[in-house]
């Protein structure tokens, strides 16, 4: 099984020094995309980053920063800089080694400027979201960019763990980058729903907690078949079978 994340805005490091850590797979496309990055000024990036003065300040910045390959003090591995609502549900600051590694085998987060982080990989914090506008030598958005190199990754890495499904529990922004045509194994889109005015629907800001629980529930028991995350109950979780199809399966909110 393995577990696809998307990545969140929020990049802090929160701290804790773990000794184990991993190059990014892709730095060749990392360089060529921070490298294109470095050309633009100020008002370009704010243009295809939709961002506010003060933040395409600090992108600038951390654009002109960025040198290969990334040093461990100067940047940190990438669950322990991803911040927001996904992660606040996972308990990264207080894996065990083992439960790490078990991280590192199963969990893939979906980048913008990496194509695919592994948990412990190093990472520069960075704004590029896999939507932006920017247009490479791979065609006119980084979707084009992306999306072959991560899918051949996926079915790499499923054909040597021996493993046949991918549980989605990324945004579709960044699930799109995986080719269902080219996937060869079985993709699993996870869907959850809360109960506002007697009608379960998807709020957003709780589906994307749920994830990170999920994650977390995956992690503490050490989950190997995807078949297994259907006992999620985290947080008043149930799978919803009525409602559930082999590749949609649904998870109703009780409380």
């Amino acid at each position: 099984m393995l577990l696809i994340l998307a990545p969140s805005k929020t990049q802090t490091f929160n701290g804790r020094d773990f000794p184990l850590y991993f190059q990014p797979l892709f730095p060749d496309k990392t360089e060529l995309l921070v490298n294109q990055l470095q050309t633009m000024s100020k008002d370009e990036l704010a243009t295809i980053l939709k961002t506010s003065r003060k933040l395409t300040e600090t992108t600038y910045e951390r654009i002109h920063s960025f040198e290969l390959p990334l040093q461990k003090g100067h940047v940190h591995q990438a669950f322990f800089t991803f911040q927001g609502d996904v992660y606040s549900a996972i308990a990264a600051e207080s894996y065990s080694k083992s439960q790490l590694l078990y991280c590192q085998d199963h969990i893939f987060i979906l980048s913008g400027l990496y194509g695919i982080l592994r948990p412990l990989d190093l990472m520069h914090p960075y704004r590029l979201e896999m939507g932006t506008k920017l247009a490479t030598s791979r065609g006119k958005n980084l979707y084009h960019f992306w999306s072959d190199t991560i899918t051949e990754e996926i079915n790499r890495t499923l054909k040597d763990t021996g493993s046949t499904t991918v549980v989605n529990l990324a945004s579709t922004e960044y699930s799109r980058t995986i080719l269902k045509k080219k996937l060869r194994g079985k993709r699993v889109d996870v869907v959850f729903q809360q109960k506002k005015n007697s009608v379960y629907k998807t709020i957003p800001i709780h589906s994307k907690r749920a994830r990170g629980y999920m994650t977390h529930f995956a992690i503490n028991n050490g989950i190997e078949k995807a078949e297994d995350l259907k006992k999620f109950d985290l947080e008043g979780y149930r799978f919803h079978s009525r409602d559930s199809t082999e590749l949609r399966w649904v998870f109703r909110q009780s409380k």
